[in-house]
């Protein structure tokens, strides 16, 4: 089986709303206007909904309730609410078979876009850019578990989601892996090229064509995650386990510091979204 064929044995694209095409179209632009953005967020009851839950969560919460989507795009900002209604727009695009544990790989999703944000904040590289590429780092599992079921269930039952051994084992059963497939699926989604680059590259971050600032950022976070799974958390044990060249000019003790609390924020953010 090729890319392709996963693609044609689809039949269709996993659909994201039109609210969420137009953010897309609107990528680059942080300066667009919130006002025409909140309005074409009140076409779409269910990503409005999860709009109105955010804002008045404890994140992000002010003196009053919000009541309106003008209100809460305006309490939240461009660079949230768009990565809000990306991420929104992703979760609900999918469903999976019953071996697929999807609460547990969006709150995976979530906590490496956190670590992504995080470690972006402390690069100086675009913090929300990031977040919004840890959210979409292991999407292509997702259509590996749609598209070829058979072979995801073998697979499920042998690895974890969005690790390097996984990837090399649907590349051994099928000829690809899931990094490959996000990537043309967010091709496809005509999401911007940083992003298809980071999820293509994030198990090869120094590959990456032009800027590999994301996918290195991609490929951290995911280390630092796995390194919190296999340790408890946010152990001195897991940072050693982290510390080598991926990580040169990376304060791993300020990051290690900041995790918990960000780790706490956004699995918030998951359970809202999922």
């Amino acid at each position: 089986m090729g890319i392709e064929q996963l693609f044609t044995d689809l039949g269709s694209l996993p659909s994201i709303p039109k609210v969420a095409q137009d953010l897309i179209i609107k990528f680059d632009n942080p300066s667009s206007n919130l006002e025409s953005v909140a309005r074409n967020i009140e076409k779409d009851p269910v990503i409005a909904a999860k709009i109105l839950r955010l804002a008045n969560s404890a994140r992000f919460r002010g003196s009053r309730e919000s009541s309106s989507i003008e209100d809460a795009a305006t309490r939240l900002g461009f660079n949230t609410l768009r990565t809000l209604v990306l991420a929104s727009a992703v979760t609900g695009a999918f469903k999976a078979g019953p071996s697929f544990d999807l609460k547990g790989f969006w709150l995976k999703s979530f906590q490496v876009a956190g670590i992504c944000r995080l470690l972006a904040k402390k690069t100086g590289a675009d913090a929300e850019i990031a977040f919004t590429c840890g959210v979409m780092h292991d999407i292509g599992e997702l259509l590996i578990q749609t598209g070829a079921p058979q072979v995801a269930e073998r697979i499920n039952n042998v690895t974890k989601t969005g690790t390097t051994n996984r990837a090399a084992n649907e590349t051994l059963q099928l000829g690809f892996g899931y990094p490959e497939v996000g990537a043309e699926l967010a091709r496809r989604w005509h999401l911007p090229p940083v992003i298809q680059n980071a999820i293509l590259y994030q198990a090869r971050p120094m590959q990456a064509p032009d800027d590999a600032t994301q996918p290195r950022i991609v490929a951290q976070a995911l280390t630092i995650s796995d390194a919190l799974e296999s340790n408890g958390g946010a152990t001195p044990q897991a940072q050693e386990a982290v510390e080598g060249p991926l990580f040169e000019g990376i304060d791993l003790i300020a990051v290690f510091a900041e995790l918990p609390a960000v780790l706490e924020a956004d699995k918030e953010f998951a359970e809202l979204l999922s």
